[in-house]
This record gives structure tokens, sequence and C-alpha cells, in this order.
């Protein structure tokens, strides 16, 4: 197994994972499958093995451990639909005219080849679970994907699922501390619910039910399904956090005394 995880101060932080095949059996020509883990908005110093003097990353810290970390690696621009379009085209946010998180529609992005349909083109199945946030071109070639947000995978996605779980009410809570009201595809939609402090409410949905949840189980899904066909694949497993809104779990929450919290690494605290 090798891992590169990406360094930057700016955007986010990603986690590419190469898995050996997984079916002994297959007839198809042996290739690796890839597994994108991408956390969104992810401070790169913000690590256990970076030296981060609070936060608690062990999952993280076993896979730099063994793996590769590579602290020279940087997004392209520190706005979230630039960076990732630039990350899955390969190409530099001005090339794509990418300025900010509007809809994208310039002649280069639609023309793009993404880093999905080049997998496609090479015989894999392609996965994307969680939020994209990607245009045109650099949103083509996925043979399967279900988004945490409801018009980018309009079929399938989180927002109906977890209503469907019963919990709408619950996450409604979560997303409107930072919009103030029910996120978009929930038969509440734009209900109105208190804004939270810094964007930050504890949640009240299970483990098993947060938009994190999701990404991972159908990612377990989609390593179980290939195991038995023998079908390569290539899966982004997107996490919405840590970008806002913050809904912790209360049981994570009460790993840190807070009141114990200094100024930082910065200052040496």
């Amino acid at each position: 197994m090798s891992i590169q995880l990406s360094k930057t101060n700016l955007a986010f932080v990603s986690a590419l994972i190469t898995l050996t095949p997984l079916a002994a059996k297959s007839k198809i020509t042996q290739k690796p499958n890839v597994i994108f883990i991408f956390s969104d908005q992810h401070n790169a110093n913000v690590f256990g093995f970076q030296g981060h003097a609070d936060v608690r990353t062990p999952n993280l810290d076993a896979m730099a451990k063994g793996g590769v970390v590579f602290n020279r690696a940087y997004c392209q621009n520190a706005i979230s639909a630039p960076s990732r379009m630039s990350l899955f085209t390969g190409l530099y946010p001005r090339t794509i005219g990418a300025m900010d998180n509007a809809p994208l529609t310039t002649k280069s992005i639609i023309e793009a080849v993404s880093l999905q349909a080049a997998y496609q083109a090479n015989g894999y199945a392609t996965y994307a679970f969680g939020k994209r946030h990607l245009d045109e071109g650099a949103d083509k070639g996925w043979t399967q994907h279900q988004s945490h947000i409801a018009k980018e995978s309009p079929e399938n996605n989180y927002i109906k699922w977890i209503e469907e779980q019963g919990f709408a009410d619950a996450f409604g809570e979560d997303w409107a501390a930072e919009f103030g009201k029910y996120p978009p595809g929930n038969s509440k939609e734009n209900t109105k619910y208190p804004t939270a402090n810094m964007g930050t409410r504890t949640t009240r949905l299970p483990a098993n039910l947060t938009m994190e949840a999701y990404s991972t189980q159908l990612t377990l899904d989609v390593i179980r399904k290939h195991k038995k066909t023998g079908e390569p694949f290539f899966c982004f497993t997107s996490f919405y956090r840590p970008h806002q809104p913050y809904n912790p779990l209360p049981e994570y929450l009460k790993m840190y005394d807070r009141t114990k919290w200094g100024k930082g690494t910065l200052y040496n605290d």
C-alpha cells in the first residue's frame, strides 16, 4: 500500500491510497485499485503526525507512518471549486477560468478530461461519494456518484438518505449552525433554525449516520463488491469536514479539554 498525503495551508488535504488488486481469481489484467481520500478545508498542520499540540488523528497518523508524506505539495487555489477542478483536470485555475465558486462554463473546462474519465477510459469503474464541487468536464466520467449535496446527485444523495433514516431534523439543525436554515433537498428545505456561534453545534446524529459515515460506508461497499468481481476501481471518498458547519459527535468533543488549550504551536504553547 502506498499513500500520498498532500500538504497545504490553504484549502484542503487529500490522501491517495493505492490498493493491490482485490480478487485473486480475476481474469482482468492486474491493475491497482485507487481510493482517493479527501478532507475539505483541512489545514495541513492539523495532524498528530505533523506535531500539532492538541489534535488527535490516530488513523491518519498510521497512514502517514505507513506511506509517504509530501510536505511541499500545494493546492493551486485557496478557494474550493477552483482548487478541486484544478486537481481533477490537471489544469491551472487560470487556464480553466476558475476564479471563485460560481458555476463554471468556460470552453476549457467543458473540454477538460477529468481524472476519473481517464481511469474510466482505461477499464476502471469510477465512484464519487461525498461533496464534489466540480463543473462540466471536471465532473464527467463517474460510474456512480452520491453526494452530500442534493443538487450534485439529485437521484441519490445524503440529504435524501438521512431523511429516509428519520433524521432530517437532526441534520437540518447541524446544517443551520452555519446557514440558519435546513439544507436544499430536505423536505423542510429553508426551514429557519438558529445559527450557532462560529458555525458550531454538537450533532444529534448517531455516529453511523453522519456525512463522514455515509462516504465511508459507500466506499466499503465498493471494496467488497470489487473484491468479488475483480474489476479495477477508482473511488473518490470525499469527507465534508473539517469544513464548516462544525458538528462534532459528543464523544469526540469530550476528548478535548478546551480549558487547557493555549495559543497554539505558533507560540510554542
